[in-house]
């Protein structure tokens, strides 16, 4: 019995995809009718303090967050920020680790300028690293304690921890035993997202403050 022919690479290739294409089926579309809305993303949706402290946390796991090399001289991480137009900026090191926090402010203010004036030199010769708020400097929680968390317990936590930010860790997966920076909590975010005014002369003291802040009874 002669053997079966072997099709053309070309021809085995089209049949192929014409029997993958039959698991398929056209979608059934329609013609529109008139004018349409566009809906609008959903980008800030309304929070309380019962709702899970997730929603609060800027997830790194889902958009990376802007970063900034330590060794930046301060003129030139003015004009960066700036462009990129950003409230802060994480700060890494050579080798792309996490070391510290900085923030617009930090930069535009006087900070820069009276650690030039320590340092006896010109504010061009001032770094980030000079300036940042390093890691250290932040309270940190591991993401598996943050799951079980309320928006309300994030502010008690600032309340306690007197912090502007926290740090959130998980596992890092590819350096077993060790963790990984995958997210942060800023307490402007959570005064955002829960509509309080929150600065240094309007910070709410306790979570009955918060929650009155949102039923409108703050003062």
């Amino acid at each position: 019995m002669a053997p079966f022919p072997r099709l053309p690479d070309t021809q085995r290739n089209q049949a192929e995809s014409i029997c993958f294409m039959m698991n398929y089926r056209a979608l059934p579309t329609s013609e529109v009718i008139g004018n349409q809305r566009i809906v609008e993303p959903n980008l800030s949706p309304e929070l309380t303090p019962d709702d899970p402290a997730t929603a609060v946390m800027r997830d790194f796991r889902k958009k990376r967050p802007a970063t900034i090399s330590a060794d930046t001289p301060i003129p030139e991480a003015r004009i960066m920020m700036k462009t990129a137009d950003v409230p802060l900026k994480l700060v890494v090191n050579r080798r792309g680790e996490f070391v510290g926090i900085i923030s617009l402010k930090d930069i535009l203010g006087k900070k820069a300028m009276s650690k030039a004036h320590a340092m006896s030199v010109g504010v061009e010769e001032v770094h980030v690293r000079d300036i940042m708020r390093p890691a250290s400097e932040f309270p940190s929680i591991h993401i598996r304690n943050l799951h079980d968390m309320r928006i309300g317990d994030v502010v008690e936590t600032f309340n306690r921890a007197n912090t502007d930010h926290f740090l959130v860790f998980e596992d890092d997966s590819e350096n077993p035993g060790s963790t990984c920076l995958c997210g942060l909590i800023s307490a402007s975010l959570v005064a955002r997202r829960l509509h309080i005014a929150l600065d240094s002369g309007a910070r709410a003291r306790s979570f009955s403050d918060i929650v009155n802040a949102v039923h409108g009874h703050f003062e």
